[in-house]
């Protein structure tokens, strides 16, 4: 009985090893729905990545504060044909993940505009473990040459 019930543990223990997902994971996951969205002009996948009730703060032409929420900004890819490539290339540049909410920088090239954008995300981790974007900061810049 104690050599079956050793089995079952350790079966239970590779399982969640084998598929469990890290906050880190889960963070990623979410940050590339945002990620794809954004340069393939997929609607949901980017509502997917943002809680509802999201605010973005961003610079305008003047680089003055602007201030929209989620679904304003979602908004602005409607114009887009879905699934064609919009040029952005993103990259995470670093996670900080304390308890339920983690801070996420990234870092987004757009070669045809010649802008470099920063994003700072501040994400929450809901009850059902799902990590959202409640906040985004962004400025821009020119895109330096070597």
């Amino acid at each position: 009985m104690r050599r079956k019930v050793f089995f079952i543990a350790i079966g239970l223990c590779l399982c969640t090893i084998a598929f469990g997902q890290s906050n880190e994971d889960l963070i990623r996951h979410s940050i590339q729905n945002y990620f794809n969205g954004t340069a393939y002009n997929h609607l949901e996948q980017i509502r997917s990545a943002f809680h509802p009730d999201a605010e973005l703060y961003l610079e305008n032409r003047e680089g003055e504060l602007w201030k929209m929420p989620a679904e304003q900004y979602i908004a602005l890819f409607e114009k887009n044909e879905p699934g064609k490539f919009g040029g952005r290339y993103s990259q995470i540049l670093s996670i900080d993940i304390e308890g339920n909410l983690a801070q996420v920088k990234a870092e987004i090239l757009m070669p045809a505009r010649n802008r470099r954008f920063i994003d700072v995300f501040i994400m929450r981790q809901d009850k059902k473990g799902k990590w959202l974007i409640v906040s985004k900061a962004a400025n821009s810049s020119l895109i330096e040459k070597e």
